[in-house]
């Protein structure tokens, strides 16, 4: 098993070729002088048993116990002759530097080898208890055969004795191939890091072992210890005991042992050993030594954005810190961190409950939101992103923080972090309107946009709405979560105001398929900010995650402006159609006036559908909003179907009709566009229509009366008296038609016919479309009015106004005068049956 070990010289001298400053160079020439006298046990030759039978000293070391120090050695024996050898013939003592005799006994494991067979080797290893010697320098291993013809029964063979230049330490950063569980196995130190933990001093020290047999390496039998330069030992444990110590066949694997170390502790010059119980005597026997490389006081954080693989149950996971943005709320850094986990293993891996902290340059730990990492099982080969957050007070250094991740204590187990990341500083990105940016999450990745912002009225308060489009840019549908929005405008967070509208009910996304979100808040109108933040979150599973994140601090308040005359498309999948003015008028009274407009309302959809419900309000130049009431047809609309949608809002008296702009959108509530037989609670797609205000102009005859959608058209009226009677007939003949190319909404308009009789009274009917006023040509319409002056009227002409009134106020349509015709009483009659003569 014992190969000659490489002379520290060649290693030197072969970082020396490779190194590149002046300082390495140096100092590997100083290391090459240092060791170019290092004495190895080969040099000591072999001492002859007998013919064709020797013995060489392969290996030595030493374990200091408070029992007394056990030295072991190790003898090869090389039977080169036919005759079998026996061990009873030959026995060995160790001299120690004091001086002290001891005759070495074999380990438990060497005791049942009694005989070397012919033309074979057979290693040994004898120990000693040397009691409190620590020295190998100037240690004798002498040989004896039994010779019964000498004094003293015993006749000596040879010596090996042990320069002081010799070293039973494993140089630094070279390997020794030791047998572990019957298998060959290199084993080399590898580091040593120096770690402080909740006011206490750790070492922990990386050891790979390289299995160079055909079986998995199950386990370890090896104890780690670690002896300083002053003597101090300390017991090494493994890092992760829940983890097996599995090495395939042709592995290398780095294991990772933890000790607690005064914080006074020197760590230069400190040794890395191994021992091994010896059962059945009792003993812990040395196994071999490694000189440690110097302890790394840095942090060992991972690089900014760079990979990291952390072991888990033995899978290998790789992680990565895709991106970290920040941005400032109230006292506190609000810190968004996305990682990337990857099981690179073949089997499923269940992340462990990490603790994840936020390590600042002051000392300070700030807890993080890990949430996401909560019971996440990773197939082989499956790759996931999550989101994790932390908020960190301002006053903290930003740009030096880093992320620990450790796996939670068991028994008050000293857990070294499993990983550090530095956290590189960024800026949350500022989403310009209209422009895409990429974001990548559990689901998939996608291109995401600002599309527009708006900020308008709603009751006593305002709305602000964002458009969110989500491209798929995966090469895989991707079903989308259930979303919730997060809104924070300037200092203020809206988030129990939000509602997340989609027009739509899909829920997939094919590749490069976009899907549009409306994402509604309210806030005080007198609100002045500056900065939105819009989180999405994915509520469908038992833990909220982040879905994406959009910020803005250059909010543009955009509406589009409907030029007079022109045409609006609603665009929303379902309810599509045309939207443009009919007519705009005001009607006053003595105290407000009410602005009322009509919209044709076209749909545009191939098949039968509702149509959108509309919200709408007028505005003045001054920005002063007034909330209008609609009116529309709650049935179904045909292809290409017309509805005539009503809008009104009663004013101030001072307020300048002429100048108003209405501004309309589609109703939503539950997160949806709203039935029309609903309520909204919101509206989205919103622009504004220049309007044009008409007058209503007086027509001085009623041939032909507009009252849309019905016209009117009176032939002619007359007015009966009849003597000594106080009663005014009146009998009017008209046609009454209805343009039929609309449907509209609940009709409220009412026509008022007044009546100025010759004396100057006024007597008012309202009549109903279809009802009082019966459709059709050539209609009659009677009705009477009553006075006692009316007995003593024997002619003249009465005139009728026809009034649009809407909501109590009026306009007059037209006005025309009529005769009235007297009639004698049927007494006064000629002939008539009762009648006087003169």
């Amino acid at each position: 098993m014992h190969k000659s070990l490489k002379t520290y010289a060649v290693v030197l001298l072969s970082a020396l070729m490779l190194s590149q400053s002046l300082a390495n160079s140096i100092y590997a020439v100083s290391a090459i002088a240092s060791t170019a006298a290092v004495f190895t046990l080969d040099k000591l030759g072999s001492i002859a048993l007998k013919n064709n039978v020797n013995v060489k000293l392969i290996d030595m070391d030493i374990l200091e116990q408070p029992s007394g120090n056990i030295l072991i050695y190790t003898l090869s024996y090389s039977n080169s002759s036919t005759n079998s050898v026996a061990h009873v013939d030959y026995f060995s003592r160790v001299t120690t530097t004091g001086g002290t005799v001891i005759q070495g006994k074999p380990v438990t494991r060497d005791v049942t080898k009694k005989n070397i067979p012919p033309q074979s080797s057979q290693i040994v290893t004898y120990y000693v208890n040397i009691g409190e010697s620590t020295k190998l320098n100037g240690t004798k291993v002498t040989l004896f055969m039994w010779d019964f013809s000498s004094q003293d029964y015993q006749k000596k063979l040879g010596v090996f004795s042990i320069p002081a230049s010799y070293s039973v330490v494993v140089p630094q950063g070279q390997s020794k191939k030791l047998t572990l569980d019957n298998l060959q196995v290199d084993i080399k130190a590898e580091s040593m890091q120096r770690l402080k933990r909740n006011g206490k001093v750790y070492m922990r020290v990386g050891v790979s072992y390289t299995n160079l047999g055909k079986k998995v390496l199950s386990n370890s039998t090896y104890i780690a210890y670690l002896r300083s330069a002053g003597g101090s030992v300390f017991e090494l444990k493994q890092e992760d005991a829940s983890s097996s110590f599995n090495v395939q066949s042709q592995e290398k694997k780095t294991i990772y042992y933890l000790t607690e170390v005064p914080s006074y502790m020197k760590t230069e010059q400190m040794i890395l050993q191994f021992a091994q119980e010896d059962e059945a005597l009792k003993i812990m026997l040395p196994v071999k030594s490694f000189k440690l490389p110097s302890v790394t006081t840095s942090d060992f954080a991972v690089a900014n954005y760079a990979v990291k693989k952390i072991s888990i149950k033995n899978n290998t996971v790789e992680t990565q810190l895709k991106s970290a943005s920040v941005y400032s709320e109230n006292d506190f850094a609000k810190w968004n961190l996305q990682f990337r986990l990857k099981n690179l293993g073949n089997k499923p891996v269940t992340l462990p409950a990490y603790e994840l902290t936020v390590k600042a340059a002051e000392g300070l730990s700030i807890p993080v939101d890990s949430k996401a990492l909560t019971n996440v099982i990773l197939k082989p080969l499956e790759e996931k992103i999550v989101s994790l957050s932390a908020d960190v007070p301002l006053t903290l250094n930003q740009g030096t923080l880093k992320l620990e991740w450790t796996e939670p204590a068991v028994d008050d187990k000293v857990v070294f972090p499993t990983a550090l990341y530095n956290i590189p500083y960024a800026l949350e990105h500022n989403n310009l309107m209209g422009q895409e940016y990429m974001v990548e999450n559990r689901y998939g990745k996608f291109m995401v946009k600002l599309g527009s912002y708006q900020r308008l009225p709603w009751d006593d308060g305002d709305q602000i709405v964002t458009n969110i489009s989500i491209r798929n840019t995966g090469l895989t549908s991707v079903q989308l979560p259930s979303l919730k929005a997060i809104v924070k405008a300037g200092m203020s967070d809206l988030s129990s105001t939000a509602q997340i509208v989609t027009t739509n009910s899909q829920t997939s996304l094919a590749p490069n398929e976009t899907k549009e979100i409306f994402v509604i808040a309210k806030v005080p109108y007198s609100y002045s900010f500056n900065q939105l933040k819009i989180v999405l979150q994915d509520t469908s599973g038992d833990e909220v995650t982040k879905f994406l994140s959009m910020y803005s601090n250059s909010l543009n308040n955009v509406i589009h402006t409907i030029a007079a005359g022109e045409s609006h498309h609603m665009n929303s999948l379902g309810k599509k159609a045309e939207v443009r003015e009919r007519r705009t008028t005001a009607y006053n009274s003595n105290k407000s006036n009410l602005i009322y407009t009509e919209l044709e309302m076209i749909s545009e959809e191939p098949r039968q559908s509702k149509q959108a419900q509309l919200v709408a309000y007028y505005k003045t130049p001054d920005n002063q909003f007034f909330n209008a009431m609609v009116s529309q047809s709650t049935t179904p609309t045909s292809p290409n179907g017309k509805k005539l949608v009503t809008i009104w809002s009663k004013l101030p008296q001072g307020v300048d009709t002429s100048q108003l702009v209405l501004y309309i959108g589609e109703g939503v509530a539950d997160g949806k566009l709203t039935d029309l037989e609903g309520t909204s609670t919101g509206f989205i797609n919103s622009v504004k229509l220049a309007l044009t205000p008409k007058a209503v102009i007086s027509q001085n005859n009623l041939i032909s009366v507009d009252l849309f959608p019905y016209n009117l058209s009176v032939a002619n009226a007359v007015g009966y008296i009849t003597e000594e009677r106080d009663t005014l007939d009146i009998a009017v003949n008209y046609s009454l038609s209805e343009q039929e190319d609309f449907e509209a909404g609940a009709y409220e308009h009412k026509l008022v016919l007044e009546l100025i009789d010759p004396y100057g009274q006024s007597m008012e009917k309202t009549l109903v479309m279809g009802t009082d006023l019966p459709m059709g040509k050539n209609k009659s319409y009677t009705t009477s009015f009553n006075s006692n002056l009316y007995n003593k009227l024997r002619g003249g002409s009465f005139r009728i106004n026809l009034y649009d009134e809407f909501q109590g106020h009026r306009v007059l349509l037209g006005s025309q005068s009529y005769p009235i015709t007297y009639k004698a009483s049927e007494s006064r009659k000629p002939n008539g049956s009762g009648s006087t003569g003169n």
